[in-house]
Order: structure tokens, then C-alpha cells, then sequence
């Protein structure tokens, strides 16, 4: 039977390699995964905004059934503000936030005069997400631990990977 200490160790020891963007960090019965995919701001001669996106996985281990369950939490903001086609000067904001299970893709990109993506100065920004690079890795330490995913149905099924 798997136990939380030695699964803890392991993901410790094993899921941290350099240059990865995101970090697990063990919480009692918990596992947290986090990714902060974008923190960008720009600027051009008569408008400027902002992108900011956080993903985080929290996987509960149950050590006497030796299954887990997870939810995934997901948030997306952006502003802008600037000089209109007509003349005038506006701003817009947009927050999306997300809980529940999913599989999916995002990236972004653009050129400015000045722009910053997680504390790096430049003319250029990009991201990229994919859901499967922070869980599959994850999962596949669990299932190697013996750690067996908690069916609650279909659509639990479906979403597990």
C-alpha cells in the first residue's frame, strides 16, 4: 500500500528538473501543482495592457484506499487600455476563472515597444499551456507508487488524464 511520506519523497526527488515552468509541493494529504503561465505587461505608443494566467492542480491522496482524487483551478485576466480608432481613450478587463476537471491548450504572443514576461524586459512575449505537461508526469509517479485513481463515474474517468 502506498503511503503519502514515501510519495511525497518521490515527487520531491523526482518532478523538479531545471527549467521546468511549474512546481509540486506536498500539504499533508495534498499535492499541489502550480503553474503561473503568464505574467505579462506591455506597452506601445498609445495603449498597454496586461495578461496573467495561473493554473494549479490539488491532488488528495487517500492513504487507506490508496486512491486519489483531483481538481484542477484555472485563472485568466487581462486588461487594456489605450488610444480608440474614433479618437477616444478606452479600457476593458476580463477575468475567467475555472474549477473542475479539464484537458486543454492555450498560448499567446505579441510585439510591443516594451513588454515583460515574468520579470524579463524585452519587445516580444509568448506562453504556452498544455494541461497534460503538469498532470501526466504527476500521474504516472502516482500510478508507479500505486496509488490508483478514485472512480466516481464516466466523466471522472474521462477527465483523469
Amino acid at each position: 500500500m502506498p503511503t503519502i511520506a514515501e510519495t511525497c519523497a518521490r515527487i520531491a526527488a523526482e518532478l523538479h528538473p531545471p527549467g521546468q515552468p511549474f512546481r509540486y509541493t506536498c500539504e499533508g494529504n495534498r499535492v499541489i501543482g502550480t503553474w503561473d503561465v503568464a505574467d505579462v505587461g506591455y506597452s506601445n505608443l498609445v495603449a498597454g495592457g496586461t495578461i496573467d494566467v495561473d493554473y494549479a492542480i490539488t491532488v488528495t491522496l487517500d492513504e487507506v484506499a490508496g486512491t486519489y482524487e483531483f481538481v484542477e483551478r484555472k485563472s485568466d485576466s487581462q486588461t487594456h487600455g489605450g488610444l480608440r480608432s474614433d479618437g477616444s481613450i478606452g479600457f476593458s478587463g476580463q477575468k475567467d476563472l475555472f474549477r473542475g476537471k479539464s484537458i486543454g491548450k492555450q498560448w499567446g504572443g505579441g510585439a510591443a515597444l516594451r513588454a515583460t514576461s515574468h520579470g524579463e524586459s524585452g519587445h516580444t512575449w509568448s506562453y504556452s499551456f498544455e494541461t497534460s505537461r503538469i498532470k501526466q508526469p504527476l500521474f504516472d509517479l502516482l500510478a508507479s507508487a500505486g496509488w490508483q485513481p478514485a472512480r466516481r463515474g464516466f466523466l471522472a474517468r474521462l477527465f483523469s488524464r
